[in-house]
């Protein structure tokens, strides 16, 4: 019986957390700088990890097919109501992060500019619209906000899982060396 993810599916997990966490870091350090410089490259990081993002969370989805039948099981087995949440909130995180890149890169090219990656162009921007660039950004904007708070209703559901509970939930998703992990499996 398995009592953690594949180490694969932890690492990418842990990975598109540093992933979304640097995108919205960079959105918000572009304000800081009082030059246009300073602007344009936290706006360039901040595409180039919404690029990055993207990808990752569809390598996840990839994984999660692929490992389907390696998910450890919750010990002790939790109500059906908090697993049938935790998959909604799970396809919400995965929906929300793969639509944010897909709106920001739709934002980028309707204002006609080039979508960097990694300061490289890597497709073309259209006529420009600026209306409709404006629009999606205040989509993305909302959305963005909503990813955050079902991150922290994530983050939460795990600490109380681990801490109130204590059950296995979080420990199935820790990197194997993390002292949590060691820890609560020394225990059992």
């Amino acid at each position: 019986m398995n009592t953690r993810y594949p180490a694969i599916q932890i690492f990418f997990h842990w990975l598109s957390l540093i992933f979304i966490a640097l995108t919205y870091l960079t959105v918000n350090l572009k304000g800081i700088g009082h030059s246009d410089g300073w602007r344009n490259l936290m706006m360039n990081c901040h595409f180039t990890l919404g690029i990055l993002v993207f990808f990752t969370v569809i390598f996840r989805l990839i994984l999660r097919h692929l490992y389907l039948k390696q998910i450890p099981e919750i010990n002790p087995a939790p109500p059906t109501w908090q697993t049938k949440s935790a998959h909604y909130v799970h396809l919400s995180l995965y929906l929300i992060f793969i639509i944010l890149p897909i709106l920001g890169t739709l934002i980028v090219l309707n204002k006609g500019v080039a979508l960097p990656f990694f300061g490289f162009p890597i497709i073309d921007g259209f006529n420009a619209d600026k209306a409709l660039s404006h629009t999606i950004k205040e989509i993305h904007e909302t959305v963005a906000n909503l990813g955050l708070a079902i991150i922290a209703l994530h983050a939460a559901a795990a600490l109380y899982h681990h801490y109130l509970l204590k059950d296995n939930t979080l420990i199935r998703m820790m990197p194997r060396k993390s002292k949590c992990a060691t820890k609560k499996l020394d225990e059992q």
